[in-house]
């Protein structure tokens, strides 16, 4: 049990207290990952459905969860990824059933016994790593930033303020998303609310703004109407 006991020891154990999980899989794969993940090392299992012979699992009620707050590593069939793939999520996807690809013969069913453990507590802890990917800036971006806004009639750059309606509805927004990316979220979302208050003449964001910011990121348009 040493490679397990170097993965509990290495860098991402900062995340674990931030570390949560979903799993859609076989009945055997969604009992064993809960016990092994959740009763035995700690991690919340926020979504458990089970796969079960003969029973037509409620993908609608997956999705539905899954777009309401998604787990920050989420085990499943390629059904999971495309959800998750739906509202941009940055979680992390593990192939854990099937449609979709699970198929390591290196090391036969990399699920099963000391050898599976070790497996998952690997793939987990890269998962881990590629959340925090996902909330660092590309070298690319460093340098694409907004001008500075002028002073106005002399007196100091003008404060855009948040309504408590328009902060609640960030707040609720902040919720779907992993708690490891939220800061980071929660500032992104921040500055494109205020940017599109200021180009629209306004002095503060409101719940109106805030929505029209999240509408228009669901249906991809990109540029704020001046």
């Amino acid at each position: 049990l040493k490679p397990i006991w170097d993965l509990w020891r290495s860098v991402t154990q900062d995340f674990f207290a931030t570390a949560n999980f979903g799993v859609v899989a076989n009945e055997t794969y969604t009992r064993g990952l809960k016990n092994y993940l959740e009763n035995e090392l700690g991690f919340p299992c926020l979504l458990g459905v089970s796969r079960c012979p003969g029973k037509k699992t409620n993908n609608e009620e997956v999705r539905q969860a899954l777009h309401d707050g998604a787990p920050v590593v989420v085990f499943g069939s390629i059904n999971e990824r495309m959800y998750l793939a739906e509202v941009e999520s940055k979680s992390s996807f593990i192939p854990a059933s099937f449609p979709g690809s699970i198929v390591r013969r290196h090391i036969g069913t990399p699920f099963m016994g000391y050898s599976g453990a070790t497996y998952i507590l690997q793939e987990l802890c890269n998962a881990l790593f590629d959340a925090l990917f996902h909330i660092l800036p590309l070298g690319s971006e460093l340098d694409k930033v907004d001008a500075t806004h002028s002073r106005l009639n002399g007196s100091s750059n003008s404060g855009i303020t948040w309504e408590e309606a328009a902060q609640g509805a960030l707040d609720e927004k902040l919720k779907t998303e992993p708690i490891l990316v939220q800061i980071s979220k929660a500032k992104t979302l921040r500055d494109k609310a205020e940017r599109l208050a200021r180009d629209r003449g306004l002095k503060k964001v409101t719940k109106e703004i805030f929505n029209e910011l999240v509408l228009k990121k669901e249906t991809g348009e990109v540029q704020y109407d001046k």
